[in-house]
């Protein structure tokens, strides 16, 4: 598949380039990486040529991996980039004692981005996500025209889902959850998503993909589901991703409405298959938050794999807060795909692989042969690329794309290397990466944007946060100060 790809011509750029001096490159052979000490990596244009020890060919411009960690670039596949950052330093520490101490419902209403700082926004999570080794970001939010084009201007491989839901949470009183309807938005919304994937689908060099993103799974109702399953069966490369099992207020919701668990709701109006991503998953029957009793041990789970439904895994948003998945190694073992992402903050996958192998031997009852090193560093490379129908990407192969990382191991953080993967997940961290190369062009170096002014962004991110802050009373059910909801750690001196 790889190199039945790279032979299609695209008019790029032919120029030849070799990545040597290399500690460690990690190649790939029928979907297995491997380890090659001192090994090589050239490109042509954006599609890998050699990958190795001793590149023989010519080379037009050379890369010093400065005895560094040579990686495939890793693929991120649930984000809310447009907004979330906005919530460090609010959210951490707080949850609602009347919905299983979940966030959602309260907290997320009153963290509002102004319109003016949106593309601030946007550049600071760009600039963070690339220069922490993810290569392919898959981006979940309103997705208006000006923010895409900024994603697609941003030199990353970009995944774009608009929204389009049949309704929206929130609590009025801060106990209950409500719903607002809005039926025809998300018809008109659906629209938008299919007419903006006739636009911006395969554009800046084919690095952009749209996608269509359904929100929440207790905020679509079955007819809504079922257009979008017609909208399938005519756009059968489409990604649809869906958060789902993400608490017990909606997996409560559902039960009590449909009868189902969230699994089975979504199947039973086809929201289902290889190119279906289900947000998080985190909190299936049996999950120690869930009483709930409505399949047989297992049959929830088994109903993802048999289907080859995906699951994408954001460990840390939810461990903040004391959850987390009960394990990824029981869905591994049940053949479920499993991909990996950063969903709100911080956006370093490569803090997520390790949480994701740490919280499993944790919930796995300490048990270290599990969640391995291997284990999350293949869903964050090729279980996502599986998930994307890409086996053009999350691997370091002949014919496949030229989207790779070099991580700096000459540093106290990940010296002494034996097993440079075990180092990468246990020791390393987004601050590693040095250089990130997407589609053969340099994006990151010395781990910073190459087109971008990060100091500007950083004080720009601090202004938008500022303001959101002095709202927060204006949005909150009861009119609470940012204070009261999420008291600072400590006295603040006057």
């Amino acid at each position: 598949m790889c190199e039945k790809e790279a032979d299609m011509k695209d008019g790029r750029n032919e120029k030849i380039t070799l990545i040597y001096n290399a500690a460690f490159v990690i190649g790939c052979e029928e979907e297995e990486h491997y380890i090659i000490r001192g090994g090589e990596v050239a490109y042509k244009g954006n599609t890998i040529i050699y990958v190795g020890r001793h590149y023989i060919g010519e080379a037009d411009e050379k890369i010093d991996a400065g005895q560094g960690l040579v990686i495939p670039g890793l693929i991120n596949l649930h984000c809310h980039i447009a907004g979330s950052p906005l919530e460090k330093g609010f959210i951490e520490d707080t949850g609602n004692r009347f919905n299983y101490m979940s966030g959602l419902y309260e907290y997320l209403s009153v963290t509002k981005l102004e319109p003016e700082d949106q593309i601030d926004v946007l550049d600071f999570s760009l600039a963070d996500i690339m220069t922490r080794g993810s290569t392919t970001v898959f981006e979940q939010g309103w997705c208006d025209e000006k923010s895409i084009e900024h994603m697609g201007e941003s030199g990353l491989r970009t995944i774009v889902g608009p929204v389009a839901s049949s309704s929206n949470f929130m609590t009025k009183d801060g106990r209950n959850v409500y719903y607002n309807m809005h039926e025809q938005q998300a018809y008109d919304r659906l629209q938008y998503v299919m007419d903006t994937r006739q636009k911006y689908d395969g554009a800046y060099d084919g690095r952009m993909t749209v996608a269509l993103y359904l929100g929440q799974v207790d905020c679509c109702t079955p007819e809504y589901l079922d257009e979008v399953r017609r909208v399938m069966d005519n756009d059968r490369e489409m990604i649809v991703t869906i958060h789902a099992a993400q608490s017990i207020n909606e997996y409560e919701q559902i039960a009590r409405t449909y009868g189902k668990t969230p699994a089975g709701y979504l199947y039973d109006h086809g929201i289902v298959g290889s190119r279906v991503h289900y947000g998080h998953y985190l909190m299936p029957q049996g999950h120690s938050m869930n009483a709930m009793k409505l399949m047989k041990p297992d049959e929830e789970l088994k109903l993802i794999a048999g289907t080859n439904t995906n699951i994408i895994h954001c460990p840390w948003s939810f461990g903040r807060r004391g959850m987390i998945l009960e394990s990824l190694q029981h869905y591994l073992d049940l053949g479920i795909n499993m991909g990996i992402g950063t969903d709100t903050f911080t956006q370093d996958i490569i803090w997520e692989m390790r949480y994701a192998a740490i919280f499993c031997k944790i919930a796995e009852g300490a048990n270290p042969f599990t969640g391995t090193a291997a284990e999350v560093f293949n869903m964050a490379t090729l279980g996502g690329a599986r998930a994307i129908g890409r086996p053009d990407l999350g691997r370091i192969q002949k014919g496949c794309k030229a989207d790779i990382v070099i991580v700096d191991l000459n540093n106290l953080d990940c010296q002494p290397v034996r097993d440079p993967i075990k180092v990468l997940v246990y020791s390393a961290c987004g601050k590693n990466v040095d250089k990130v190369i997407v589609d053969g062009k340099l994006i990151v170096d010395g781990n910073r944007p190459v087109n971008m002014d990060i100091d500007k962004v950083i004080g720009r991110m601090q202004q938008a946060q500022d303001k959101m802050i002095a709202k927060v009373p204006e949005r909150d059910w009861a009119g609470r100060s940012a204070d009261e909801m999420s008291p600072m750690s400590f006295r603040v001196a006057d």
